[in-house]
Formats: C-alpha cells, sequence, structure tokens
C-alpha cells in the first residue's frame, strides 16, 4: 500500500522513521536501505533498536515509494517544511498504531 505524499498517514509514518532512527549508526542510509553492518557491535536494547529500525526502514519505503532513496537530512527537512517543527509524540504515534 503506497501512502500519499502530504497526508496524514504520511506525516505519522515519516515521523516515526525519524524518531526510531535517532542515535542509530543504521541511520545514516537514505529511506529503504537500512542494513545492519555485522562489523558493528550492538548489545541488549540497542540491538533490538537497531534491528527494529532496520525492519521499519524497508517497510516504509516501500509505503513511501516517492521518498525512497532520500537521506535523512533531506527528509527531516521535508517534514519540518511540510508540518513544522515538531514530530509526533510517541502518545500519538502509539494511538495511531495501536
Amino acid at each position: 500500500m503506497t501512502i500519499s505524499p502530504g497526508s496524514e498517514d504520511e506525516r505519522m509514518a515519516l515521523g516515526r522513521w525519524i524518531k526510531m532512527g535517532r542515535e542509530l549508526i543504521v541511520g545514516t542510509f537514505p529511506l529503504g536501505e537500512s542494513t545492519l553492518d555485522p562489523n558493528v557491535k550492538r548489545e541488549g536494547a540497542i540491538a533490538q533498536r537497531a534491528e527494529e529500525y532496520v525492519k521499519y526502514d524497508h517497510e516504509v519505503g516501500e509505503k513511501l515509494s516517492h521518498l525512497r532513496g532520500k537521506f535523512r537530512y533531506a527528509l527531516e527537512t521535508y517534514y519540518r517544511d511540510t508540518w513544522g517543527p515538531y514530530l509526533p509524540s510517541d502518545e500519538d504515534l502509539k494511538k495511531y498504531y495501536g
């Protein structure tokens, strides 16, 4: 299922992607192309966050095909220009995604 540009679905999906990729080395790949480098050692919660991010990155890359391949900086700029400086809160994301 493709998500339309400028929609609430796009805002939530992209906002979640931005938030999930914070402070993760995998966050340096373009949308839809993240991988886990086996040379980078991750433990515990960070390893789990990285795996969840890569899985979500691939999913959202398919849904936001018009943004696929763009890097984090360009996507953060797009988000800010489209919806303003505030990402969805964790509470809003929980309500939206269940």
